[in-house]
């Protein structure tokens, strides 16, 4: 308890004036700290409530008390401040003022930033270094056998790679085949084989296929291999079988047995990945 009087006694001694004058100093030293409110208030006085452990302050008709905030352990909270929302923290037209924590303030600050520019090859749902991005559009582990690896649509300013990991056929003797779909049509082409080699079951491979500037209106589009499947694999030219130029707004693959379409993509991953070309971005 350290409250004390502030009211001079015309009637003290000298030393009860001194002890009144030193009580008065150790209230204001420790802000009137006590578990009930100081007897003798002033509009703008301090009192540290130690039954509730919160600071208040005297209103201006000396009439009540204004709590300011709590004293936890080793901080002070703010009382009656707001605390915005994640919706409310990422409006841009906003005036209401308020706290927020470091997770809703990465949210509004992103919210905002423009997309980085990521150099080289990245996956395509990457926004930024770090974020956790993968690019997989495929996998067994997941979603167990397919017949058509289909790509997410393309965006305009990139150039794309389908990254393949470990992927196999499950029929005795098949080739890889691509389908494209232009985007005057968005109607898919149909399927054309890669040429010059051919996969058995137990050829499980990696391989990087790339396909440049999908985003430019053209006739015929490339399928160039950075890294092939296996040997012998050549790049392709596709033709988009549109009345006319178009840009690609997807692809998809398969494998094919001859004429017979029973085949399923049966182990592995695929991966989309882009980069940055300046012609469309």
């Amino acid at each position: 308890m350290t409250q004390g009087t502030y009211l001079l006694d015309t009637g003290h001694t000298k030393a009860q004036a001194f002890a009144m004058l030193q009580g008065a100093l150790s209230a204001i030293q420790s802000g009137n700290a006590g578990a009930t409110p100081p007897a003798e208030t002033a509009a703008g006085m301090v009192w540290v409530d130690t039954a509730t452990r919160a600071l208040k302050m005297r209103n201006i008709a000396n009439n009540g008390w204004i709590t300011l905030g709590a004293l936890g352990s080793g901080a002070f909270i703010p009382s009656g401040v707001n605390k915005l929302t994640e919706a409310q923290a990422k409006d841009a037209l906003s005036d209401i003022y308020g706290a927020v924590t470091g997770a809703i303030l990465r949210a509004a600050i992103l919210a905002h930033a423009p997309d980085a520019v990521i150099p080289g090859w990245h996956p395509f749902d990457m926004l930024r270094p770090g974020d956790g991005a993968t690019g997989l559009i495929w996998s067994y582990d997941k979603a167990g056998s397919i017949q058509n690896v289909e790509t997410p649509e393309f965006e305009d300013g990139y150039e794309y790679a389908l990254v393949f990991e470990a992927v196999a056929t499950n029929k005795t003797t098949s080739t890889l085949q691509i389908s494209v779909r232009p985007e005057i049509t968005g109607t898919w082409s149909p399927f054309t084989s890669f040429p010059g080699a051919g996969f058995r079951r137990d050829d499980v491979c990696s391989g990087m296929l790339r396909l440049p500037m999908p985003r430019q209106p053209r006739l015929v589009h490339g399928c160039i291999w950075d890294a092939p499947l296996k040997a012998g694999m050549g790049n392709l030219a596709v033709t988009t079988g549109a009345p006319e130029a178009s840009a690609l707004s997807a692809v998809r693959v398969r494998w094919a047995e001859g004429g017979r379409i029973n085949e399923v993509f049966r182990t592995g991953r695929v991966r989309l990945f882009r980069r940055r070309e300046h012609l469309t971005g």
